[in-house]
């Protein structure tokens, strides 16, 4: 079992604890209970860095290949659907939701790093969050999340003087947290803002084939997700 697989599995496990203990919490002290679905529209902004490491004696090469770390980033469209349970506190304004979602994600970036060219695509999100709201007034609520998001993504390498092409799809867990807000246009229906930042995912790159290294280059994604959306609560 690989550290990041480990730690993944870590993160996954806190959190799913962390949910299943405030949805306790939330049934001992709720006054009223609702289920929702929310569809929301946004822009993806996804992040990738790969570190190459040559040695000392790196191969013959038909171009100069150099060490060095690379960084590029690139927006996409985001189409999210998400259901989740309410619970009212009776003690405050306040609630406390537990919600699952799937995200279809058009981000992708293409990554330059001397002869190496790497192409992330991402596929989709999808997890399991849990909100804290508050209620402003009667109209307007403000809420911060947490939880655990799963990234699908294809990981293509190429080089810049020739083929071959090397290709892989994976998936990656990570941290997610944000903040958001919501204003009610009616008793069932609320206009939604949300922000999402996922936790920093570190992943192997596919083994380089250029002259024949088999040399592994660590990467890292960074994604946010800024979308904007309506809840019908039932």
């Amino acid at each position: 079992m690989t550290p990041a697989f480990r730690s993944s599995r870590l993160v996954s496990t806190a959190a799913a604890t962390a949910i299943a203990a405030a949805a306790m919490l939330a049934a001992g002290s709720a006054s009223a209970n609702e289920f929702y679905v929310t569809g929301s529209i946004g822009q993806t902004s996804l992040e990738h860095e790969i570190q190459r490491d040559l040695g000392p004696n790196p191969p013959a090469l038909p171009v100069a290949d150099t060490s060095g770390t690379s960084l590029t980033s690139d927006d996409g469209t985001s189409l999210q659907i998400a259901a989740g349970y309410e619970f009212d506190l009776a003690a405050l304004p306040a609630s406390i939701g537990i919600e699952g979602f799937y995200s279809y994600e058009t981000a992708e970036t293409r990554n330059v790093n001397s002869v190496l060219v790497t192409d992330v695509e991402l596929d989709s999100r999808y997890g399991a969050r849990l909100l804290f709201n508050y209620d402003v007034n009667d109209k307007f609520g403000i809420y911060t999340h947490g939880g655990v998001t799963v990234i699908d993504y294809d990981v293509t390498n190429s080089y810049t003087f020739a083929p071959p092409v090397t290709e892989r799809s994976d998936s990656e867990t990570a941290f997610a947290y944000g903040v958001g807000a919501r204003y009610n246009l009616t008793d069932n229906v609320s206009l939604v803002l949300d922000y999402t930042r996922l936790s920093e995912t570190q992943f192997d790159g596919i083994p380089e084939v250029a002259g024949n290294t088999g040399r592994v280059n660590p990467n890292r994604l960074g994604l946010d997700r800024l979308s904007t959306g309506l809840r019908f609560s039932f």
